[in-house]
């Protein structure tokens, strides 16, 4: 089933407001137009939403609370602290290693200096997926 991108955000945006709670910007002057942070109920599992691509929605969260076997359809992009910001994991040759991450996740504590890893989703079903990952 193919859904458009705005039934995608309003999915991920639902699924978030029932099963997280929003952690609230550290700057007084955000406006969270490019991230969103949550943390779910049970575990505190930290989550970013970047919902502002065309193509997908950019899921953030600690690597070691994502998925070990994600769908296929989902890019997984792993990203590892190097000093001020995150870099690739493993370098891609064609970027030179330094294709980061938001770097809105870096003013919040739930991220900063730990290994992320970024789960682009393109499908509800996949939203599906991740989430009874992460909120199991």
């Amino acid at each position: 089933m193919t859904n458009t991108n705005a039934e995608l955000k309003s999915f991920i945006r639902a699924q978030l407001s029932a099963n997280c709670d929003p952690v609230p910007p550290k700057t007084a002057t955000s406006q969270q137009v490019h991230l969103e942070v949550w943390t779910t109920r049970g575990r505190r599992r930290a989550i970013g939403a970047e919902l502002g691509q065309k193509d997908r929605v950019n899921l953030w969260v600690i690597s070691m609370y994502a998925p070990t076997s994600p769908p296929i359809t989902v890019e997984v992009a792993k990203k590892v602290w190097k000093g001020a910001g995150w870099q690739d994991k493993e370098p891609d040759p064609v970027r030179k290693g330094r294709d980061g991450a938001n770097s809105n996740l870096k003013g919040y504590d739930e991220f900063r200096t730990k290994p992320i890893t970024r789960l682009g989703i393109q499908s509800i079903d996949d939203a599906r997926k991740i989430f009874e990952h992460l909120f199991a």
